[in-house]
């Protein structure tokens, strides 16, 4: 697993593989999942990082795709 921040876009990466990714979906406000063509999760991506991480909350990312 590997943690990525970018400061100036405040956005949290969190990869779980190293596999590429073939799309993301939302699924949850400022919380985007991508994942692999074989519907893996890869990669969490956290927009507004500080202040998610700041609010206590509970969030469910899916580990397959709900295609």
């Amino acid at each position: 697993m590997k943690l990525k921040y970018n400061l100036e876009d405040d956005v949290l990466i969190i990869t779980l593989k190293d596999k590429p990714l073939s799309y993301g979906e939302e699924v949850s406000e400022n919380i985007i999942a991508h994942y692999s063509d074989k519907d893996e999760l890869i990669e969490i991506e956290i927009l507004d990082a500080s202040k998610f991480l700041k609010v206590k909350k509970e969030v469910t990312v899916p580990e397959k795709a709900t295609v």
